[in-house]
Formats: structure tokens, C-alpha cells, sequence
């Protein structure tokens, strides 16, 4: 096998360096000053720039065919010097591309070098040949390349990670593809079962990675990767896909999180996590569009589940739970969903007519749908998989609004919370009048009258204040007692979703800026979230007071 020689980066080419001029009576002793220099003008490094992508090409070309073959024939043995040699060609691969960033963000760069890596995407094509396509190559040829799938896995993020730090134009994608590293490294961590607990290697390693970057490690945090829930991954994943302006490139990663899953047949295999586990196998299944027998079975099983389970972490997964759901419903970021092309009418709308309250927004892309669109994406929506979408995401709700006892009750709230509130967005989009019969039809096979029983029996456990009924009755914004917005951790974990657009107004988040400040639990945090699970509740009762089935708060 022939190799290519790697060398380093040669960021140091490209840096820009300006001469001080020193009076030539004053005396530095023993300090050598820099030389001269002069700087690389636009043409030269247009040249230079020029050569860098010939030599990547070369590179890259080689890359994309190694991977291919050693892909294409997965049992072949490779001994130590093949393994080191792929891993080499790999490694120039991702040099090249530094330098050709580097180069690109140059000062003397022209505004048309710098929109270059955006041009010929760069930054995807690094990540898809450079590292993505190798670490499959490894992952499917363990366990004899799990020293050389660690190996690689360090240099990637050492990349990464110098890229966070030297080219921030493209800050988002190298986060992304930080936490997909991690997400690699906690794959080939020994595990005892699927979905289990982590080793301590495993958390020392995101530790230290969060440690040294930060805004790495609020990634960690959001991914869930220090904890145990899987569900926290398919939720962080979903919440790529369907916040406002979404990222469509989680897709590949959300794959890649399902498949395995998928493919392992028997989501769990003991009783400790089995209806956690189901429910992520039933995603999995549902991402990956499986069979209908196959959905519906999963489906079954997942449910009857929870049904049947006096263990399910609500606390903890609840949430995620819903907003994955939630996520299905809205395929998963699927640009011809009807649902998503409502809820992005609607947003579009708002902001026509109340421009001042959005500043800055982004419209998304399907905004501009006409209504014959909605009405053809509603026809395609008809299918399986959002059939059973809307299956999981109703009978998930009915089964938390079953009867708990009073010391139950504020586990299930979070998730209680979450789902009103998509119950209300429901509302506003069915207020706007767009010729879609989606909202309506899910509003009307909500249970109600479980859902109501459930609201009184958490107003039994904190009374109804007027100010939480005034709120709800004139439709404005439910605040504290100090009259100041006070977020609670479920808002932060739906920040930013198309369907959250209208629950918070600006400045919702400004108080409360530290990570570990986010997921607390004061003391004040059950009473405010039971008022806002209330809050809700009436709104729905008080938008909805000519419907015969949502009158039972009382």
C-alpha cells in the first residue's frame, strides 16, 4: 500500500506580521528583535491558496478510494503498518485542509478567497473524507482497530479543535463535529449492555475536552454525553432538526446514532432501562423508516411498556421523550411536513405583522410556501410513519396524564409542560387559517378529560392563584411573582424549536447565563412549573370554550 508523507500544519506561513519601529537610542538587551517583513499580497496567496486545493484534491481523491475498498471488503485482516499507513494518508488529508483554511481566512484574503471553503464546502468535505468515512472503515472492523479507531479518533479532535480555535467563521460545524467525535469515542467504550451506563474512561475523556474548551463542553452538556439517558441524544439530535432555522447535516448523524441501534434487533436486555431502551429503538426504527409490521410491533412494545412500568425516570426522560416525539411528528426536519411548513407560516406571519417583537429573525426556508403546498404535504403526510408518530406522541400523553400519586406527580410535570405548550402551538397555527387540517385533527384526538383530571390533581397540590388565571384568560405572559421572567430547565432544553417560537418573549433567557444554573432545582422551581403546566392547561380551555371536550378544569 503506498502512503503519502504527512507533515503539520503550516499555519505559521500565513500569518500576517506588521514591523515596529524602534528609536535607535534606546537599548533592549538580550532581546532579539523580528525581522522584516513583508506582507503576501492577494494575488500571491490566490496562487498560493491555488496550490494548497490542487495538492487536497490529490489527497482527497486517494482517501475517497482507500475508503471505498477497504469499505467494499469489510473481513480483510490489515496488519499494524497498513493500518498506520491509512491513518497517515488520512492525517495529510486534514493538514491540507488547515493550510487551505488558513490561507483562505488570511487578512490579505479578498473577500472572494475567504467565501471559498463555503464555495466548494470544505468544511462537509473534510469531515465526510477526511474523518467520517475512516472511523466507519474502523468501526466496522473492530474489535482488531479499536487501538487505531482511538488513535485516529484523538488526531481528529486534536484538528477540530484547532480549527475551533483558529478559523471561527465556521464555529457551528466544528462543534458539530466535535460532539460526533464524542459520540465515536463513547461508541467504542466497553459497555456492559446497549443504553447502559458509560465508563469512567469514557467520561474523563469529555471531561478534559470540556475542560479545555468551553463552549465544547455546553455541547457535551446538551448531547447528554456525561449522562446516562439515551433518550438526551435522540432529543438533541431532533432539536437540530426541527429548531427554527434547522440543521440539515444532523441527518447523517442521527443515522449513524440509529442504525446500530436498529440493527442489535433486542433493544435491551435487561428490565432496568427497558422502556427507555424501547422507545429508542421505536426512533431508531422510525428514523430509519423500517416496515410497517416492524414499526408497529416496536411500537406495541414500547408502549405497553410504559403502560405497564412503575420505574420510567419521567424526571429525567421525560422530556427528551417529548421532544422527540414531537420530532417524529414534524419528520424529523422534513422541509415537506406539513406540520413544520405550518408552524414556519405561522412564525413568518408574526413577524409581518409584529416585526419590532422578532428582531434579527431568519425566515425559514419553507416559509413562503403557497397553500396549495400545505395541502400537497398534508396528502403526503398521510403515511406509516407519521401514522405512527402521532400514535407514540398521543398515547405517551395519555399515559402521563394517568393517576399518580401526589409524591409522583412532580416527576411527570417537566414533561407535562413540554407537552402543553405544544398542545397551545397547535392552537396558534389552527388560528391562522391555513387551510390544514393537521393542527385541528391532532387537537381532537388529544384525551382531554384525562389530561383535565391530571391539572386538577396538581392544582389539589398548589392552588390556583389569580394571577395565573388572569394570565391565561387575557392570554399574556405568565411571570414570576417578581414579575421577571424565570426559566425553567425544560425551556431551555426546547429553546430555539419552531414550535417553542411564541412560548417565550425576548430577553426570557438573559438572567441565567451559567450551564449548571440551567438544570437546577430550587425551591421555587416545582410551584412555578405547576403554575405554568396550569397556565397552559387554561389557555387551551379558554381558546377552546366552544369545544365540548376541554371544559373539565374546574
Amino acid at each position: 500500500m503506498s502512503t503519502l508523507t504527512a507533515r503539520r500544519p503550516s499555519a505559521v506561513t500565513y500569518q500576517h506580521r506588521e514591523t515596529v519601529a524602534i528609536p535607535a537610542n534606546v537599548h533592549y538587551a538580550g532581546l532579539i528583535l523580528q525581522p522584516d517583513s513583508s506582507p503576501i499580497s492577494p494575488d500571491q496567496l490566490a496562487a498560493e491558496i491555488k496550490g494548497i486545493y490542487a495538492g487536497l484534491v490529490t489527497v482527497e481523491a486517494k482517501c475517497i478510494n482507500i475508503d471505498a475498498a477497504q469499505a467494499a471488503d469489510p473481513k480483510s485482516k490489515l496488519g499494524p503498518e497498513q493500518w498506520q499507513a491509512l491513518i497517515a494518508v488520512h492525517r495529510t488529508l486534514l493538514y491540507e485542509h488547515h493550510d487551505f483554511m488558513m490561507a483562505t481566512q488570511h487578512p490579505s484574503a479578498t473577500p472572494m478567497l475567504r467565501g471559498l471553503p463555503m464555495k466548494y464546502s470544505m468544511p462537509a468535505r473534510m469531515w465526510k473524507h477526511g474523518i467520517h468515512a475512516f472511523l466507519e472503515v474502523l468501526r466496522h472492523r473492530r474489535p482488531d482497530s479499536q487501538d487505531y479507531m482511538l488513535s485516529f479518533i484523538y488526531l481528529a479532535y486534536q484538528m477540530m479543535a484547532l480549527l475551533y480555535e483558529t478559523v471561527p467563521a465556521f464555529l457551528d460545524t466544528w462543534i458539530e463535529c466535535l460532539g460526533d467525535l464524542a459520540r465515536y469515542r463513547m461508541a467504542i467504550e466497553e459497555e456492559k449492555e446497549p443504553h447502559a451506563q458509560w465508563g469512567g474512561v469514557a467520561a474523563t475523556w469529555y471531561t478534559k475536552a470540556a475542560d479545555r474548551h468551553p463552549q465544547v463542553g455546553r455541547l457535551y452538556h446538551h448531547l447528554g454525553i456525561l449522562e446516562r439517558p439515551s433518550l438526551r441524544k435522540f432529543a438533541c439530535y431532533s432539536k437540530s432538526l426541527t429548531c427554527v432555522v434547522s440543521f440539515p447535516n444532523a441527518r447523517d448523524s442521527m443515522a449513524t446514532l440509529c442504525n446500530p441501534i436498529a440493527a442489535s434487533k433486542e433493544p435491551m436486555k435487561s428490565t432496568i432501562h427497558s422502556t427507555e431502551a424501547s422507545f429508542c429503538f421505536l426512533h431508531a426504527l422510525l428514523f430509519l423508516q423500517a416496515g410497517s409490521d416492524t414499526l408497529q410491533k416496536a411500537m406495541t412494545t414500547a408502549i405497553t411498556s410504559l403502560q405497564t412500568s412503575e420505574s420510567f425516570p419521567w424526571k429525567d426522560c421525560g422530556v427528551p421523550l417529548a421532544i422527540t416525539n414531537i420530532s417524529a411528528l414534524l419528520g424529523h426536519g422534513s422541509a415537506l411536513n406539513a406540520l413544520r411548513i405550518g408552524y414556519d407560516l405561522t412564525i413568518y406571519r408574526a413577524h409581518s405583522r409584529e416585526r419590532p417583537c422578532y428582531p434579527g429573525l431568519i425566515v425559514p426556508t419553507t416559509a413562503n410556501a403557497s397553500a396549495s403546498t400545505v395541502l400537497d404535504a398534508e396528502r403526503s403526510d398521510s403515511n406509516q410513519l407519521l401514522l405512527v408518530a402521532r400514535t407514540i406522541t398521543l398515547s405517551t400523553l395519555e399515559t402521563a396524564s394517568r393517576p399518580h400519586s401526589d409524591a409522583s406527580i412532580p416527576d411527570v410535570l417537566p414533561f407535562m409542560h413540554v407537552m402543553l405548550c405544544f398542545l397551545h402551538s397547535l392552537h396558534l397555527i389552527k388560528r391562522e387559517k391555513l387551510q390544514m387540517s393537521t393542527p385541528a385533527d391532532l387537537l381532537d384526538k388529544v384525551n382531554w378529560s384525562s389530561l383535565a383530571t391530571f391539572l386538577n390533581s396538581v392544582l389539589r397540590l398548589n392552588s390556583l392563584t389569580q394571577h395565573v388565571e388572569q394570565c391565561a384568560r387575557n392570554g399574556g405572559w405568565l411571570f414570576g411573582d417578581t414579575g421577571k421572567a424565570c426559566a425553567l430547565p425544560e425551556d431551555y432544553s426546547t429553546h430555539g424549536l419552531v414550535w417553542t417560537f411564541f412560548a417565550f418573549i425576548p430577553g426570557w433567557f438573559d438572567a441565567e447565563a451559567d450551564e449548571l444554573a440551567r438544570i437546577a432545582e430550587t425551591e421555587a422551581t416545582p410551584k412555578m412549573r405547576a403554575d405554568r403546566a396550569v397556565y397552559y392547561g387554561l389557555r387551551l380551555a379558554f381558546v377552546s370554550y366552544n369545544h365540548p371536550r376541554t371544559g373539565y378544569l374546574h
